[in-house]
């Protein structure tokens, strides 16, 4: 989260601003997760949670302990690679079927 201005400036004008910065960064992490489906298409799901779990273990054993995601270490890595396990599952139900 960005820090509030801290300039002698109107309080609600510092508000507002705040405000909106904190809104442009949920739309940049929209436009980032919209960027990699535009790329990988139907692997989109597959790709980011084995991603993100690969990425949350080395910053585990990097020695980070603070996380911003909603669900909290180890739930994070174990949810992540369940969800990469249920695509896989499901693109090999698929690619049997045809």
């Amino acid at each position: 989260m960005p820090e509030p201005l801290t300039t002698d400036g109107d309080a609600a004008e510092q508000r507002r601003l705040y405000r909106a910065t904190t809104l442009e960064g949920y739309a940049f992490t929209f436009c980032k997760a919209a960027f990699l489906a535009l790329i990988l298409r139907r692997y989109t799901l597959l790709v980011t949670s084995l991603a993100a779990s690969v990425f949350y273990i080395l910053a585990a054993r990097g020695g980070v302990r603070e996380w911003r995601c909603f669900v909290k270490p180890p739930w994070v890595v174990v949810v992540f690679l369940g969800i990469a396990a249920l695509e896989l599952a499901g693109l090999r139900r698929r690619n049997e079927s045809t």
